[in-house]
């Protein structure tokens, strides 16, 4: 099958990887941290550095604002999951990255402090969640309205 574009690419690229967390996390591993430009060598063939280097940021941005959008329980969840993915100790992978804060390198270049600053801790709280409770398999929140009431309602005292 040949592809037509960078898009194409990247798109069949994100069929591999199933979560926005592990989106995000390859998205920063193309661009180089030192000059913030985004680089695939294969895809850079096919098309301008400049136009690969787009794609990928407007990209990054994009899936950055679906992961900083997700409730905590569920960045916990793809957190869990995406560390799962990789050959590294999950327990020491956590605590390394608790240490170094290497998450960081996932923030898009231009997003505001207060995006950066709820991402952060998002992120820390999540890798805590999963370093407290390494069984832990909830991974989505649940609907309010599932769970039982742990106080029965009031009864009504006028009708309508």
């Amino acid at each position: 099958m040949i592809l037509k574009s960078v898009e194409d690419q990247l798109e069949l690229t994100f069929t591999y990887l199933p979560t926005c967390f592990s989106r995000l996390a390859f998205l920063a591993s193309v661009r180089d941290s030192y000059t913030g430009r985004y680089l695939h060598e294969g895809w850079a063939m096919q098309s301008s550095a400049e136009q690969v280097h787009e794609i990928l940021r407007r990209k990054h941005k994009d899936v950055f604002n679906l992961v900083l959008n997700m409730p905590l329980v569920t960045v916990c969840g793809e957190l869990k999951g995406y560390l799962e993915s990789l050959a590294n100790a999950q327990q020491r992978t956590m605590t390394l990255w608790l240490e170094l804060e290497s998450y960081r390198d996932m923030l898009p270049e231009g997003i505001s402090r207060v995006s950066r600053a709820f991402f952060l801790s998002q992120i820390k709280m999540a890798l805590k969640v999963l370093l407290t409770i390494p069984k832990w398999s909830l991974t989505q929140a649940q609907p309010a309205s599932l769970h039982p009431l742990l106080v029965p309602p009031l009864p009504r005292h006028l009708k309508n």
